[in-house]
């Protein structure tokens, strides 16, 4: 997921530190409401750890009544596709479902990656793809895409 909606209103913070604006506030619950209604509430969130990413993965995790720790991915931030990649390969094969957060374009990047299609991820868009497999192996054009959910499309 692509984080929601960010506040530029106040040009003192440092970009790690925008909040979410009134939409982005909105989006994400509406988000994390329809993961649980489509029954995809992930075993695992791993998060950018900048406010706005934050934000969205704590919004989106008490909607979808996620109830484990959010883990906190200092290199979501930097934007690497290999170390978002990696992180993902890095889950432990017992989870079967991961929910990451982070930024553009980014997140358009490697989820083309790993399904071979382009994806132009709004802000608080949801790309859901599948993978069978070991973590470990996840890769490029491994993986089906199999939704792409904006907030503008739920009713």
């Amino acid at each position: 997921m692509r984080h929601a909606k960010s506040d530029w209103s106040d040009g003192s913070l440092r970009d790690f530190d925008r909040p979410l604006n009134n939409r982005g506030n909105k989006a994400a619950p509406l988000i994390g409401k329809e993961i649980k209604k489509l029954m995809l509430t992930p075993e695992l969130i791993i998060s950018s750890p900048a406010l706005r990413a934050r934000m969205t993965a704590e919004a989106v995790a008490d909607n979808c009544e996620y109830k484990k720790e959010i883990i906190w991915n200092d290199s979501f931030y930097f934007g690497y596709t290999s170390e978002i990649i990696d992180a993902v390969r890095n889950v432990d094969d017992a989870v079967q479902s991961v929910m990451i957060f982070g930024h553009n374009p980014t997140w358009s990047t490697v989820a083309e990656i790993l399904s071979g299609e382009y994806i132009s991820m709004k802000t608080a868009d949801v790309v859901v793809l599948e993978y069978e497999g070991k973590w470990k192996k996840v890769g490029e054009r491994k993986c089906k895409l199999v939704k792409h959910l904006s907030p503008k499309d739920i009713k």
